[in-house]
């Protein structure tokens, strides 16, 4: 008869990911913790500020990879090396892991070396963004091709594929999939981790708070953003995240100081509070960017679940699902008249910001909540360690 120990220990995962922080590792490693998983996440921290090597969060433990490097950069290029060493020399000494959960293709391949090699591993792989579309533009169109023909020959070797949404099926096209989920970035439901409710509209407000957080880079149109907001009265922006153009919000212009706050880098925990406390929340996306056109980002998923319109640019697959679900405005990328547009309609009607609120909160409960993610995410696990090798 098996001990409780005995289960933990035969239920062991490795969860992979090459940088420190998102909130999506976070939260499947504390799910499958809870469910009784012995989970270990293994982390690079590229940051300034040093982590202890190992970690006590929650139920589970985190070991960082201590070395600083930069973020989305081809600077990093020179360091992926190491990184690879550490990742599979921690999972080669790791004899008691069952599941190696690897996020994105630049944890991929050491994973898949250890499956190899060690043949009774279980490997997922949650692919959040397609490498070879996240390249800078610089990079030849050859060396796209051979990232995107490798990573589909590396997934016949996952025994089971994560999507966050299902228009990345396509560009998979080709490949040996054993198992695909689509897994949404949905936050978990505040309603139930917290003590916090979700403010439906906030009445009378004396201007309208438009809330973006995420990486501060040109391509989420935080330009146009800017430019719209210069001829309107009675809004203002708030802004948290960092990135390669935080100058942009560290020298802002005269006339639009007092319509922009920019409040640093956030706690997950807190970016929740901002979003229920925001009108409207806004996540534009380079189109020209080619997995921006796929992207499902978390700030869509976050808007629902706190009942808040969202502003998204037509061109990506998270603006069909704003358009379906009614739970906010989508304008062409770059078009600044747009924008102001969709920041009026919103700022001077308050019972459509209730609505489109209210639709979104209705289809995160009923399609997109977390509690459905998570039963997924179980029962492919349960499914993988119940097969026979």
């Amino acid at each position: 008869m098996n001990t409780p120990l005995d289960k933990a220990s035969s239920r062991s995962v490795a969860i992979i990911r090459s940088r420190s922080i998102n909130p999506g590792t976070y939260k499947v490693a504390d799910i499958l913790a809870k469910n009784g998983y012995n989970v270990q996440v293994i982390l690079w921290n590229r940051d300034r500020e040093k982590h202890k090597f190992i970690e006590k969060v929650n139920n589970y433990s985190v070991i960082y990879f201590n070395l600083r490097a930069p973020h989305d950069k081809v600077t990093v290029i020179p360091l992926l090396p190491l990184w690879w060493i550490y990742e599979f020399i921690f999972l080669f000494i790791k004899n008691s892991i069952n599941v190696i959960h690897a996020y994105d293709f630049d944890t991929l391949w050491p994973a898949v070396l250890i499956k190899l090699l060690k043949k009774r591993v279980k490997l997922v792989y949650s692919i959040q963004d397609f490498y070879s579309e996240n390249l800078p533009e610089c990079f030849p169109s050859l060396i796209r091709n051979m990232i995107n023909i490798l990573e589909k020959l590396l997934i016949k070797y996952c025994d089971a594929v994560f999507l966050v949404n299902p228009a990345m099926y396509y560009h998979l096209r080709g490949s040996f999939i054993k198992r695909v989920k689509v897994i949404y970035n949905s936050p978990p439901d505040i309603k139930k981790t917290e003590n916090l409710s979700v403010k439906m509209l906030r009445t009378n407000p004396p201007e309208l708070i438009i809330f973006y957080a995420g990486q501060i880079h040109r391509s989420r149109g935080l330009i146009e953003l800017l430019k719209a907001l210069r001829s309107l009265n009675n809004v203002k922006l708030i802004v948290a995240g960092r990135g390669p153009d935080i100058s942009i919000f560290l020298k802002i212009p005269e006339d639009l100081k007092n319509k922009i706050n920019y409040i640093g880098v956030l706690p997950y925990n807190e970016v929740i509070r901002k979003t229920l406390e925001a009108d409207v929340i806004v996540a534009l996306y380079d189109p020209k960017i080619p997995n921006n056109r796929y992207a499902s980002p978390n700030k869509l998923f976050e808007a629902m679940m706190c009942s808040k319109p969202i502003i998204i640019n037509k061109e990506t697959f998270a603006a069909k699902i704003v358009e379906k679900v009614k739970c906010g405005l989508t304008v062409p990328y770059g078009d600044i008249n747009g924008i102001k547009g969709a920041l009026i309609m919103l700022r001077d009607n308050p019972h459509l910001r209730m609505e489109l609120g209210y639709n979104g909160r209705k289809a995160y409960e009923k399609i997109f909540c977390w509690e459905l993610m998570k039963k997924k995410i179980i029962e492919t696990y349960k499914e993988l360690l119940e097969e026979k090798l």
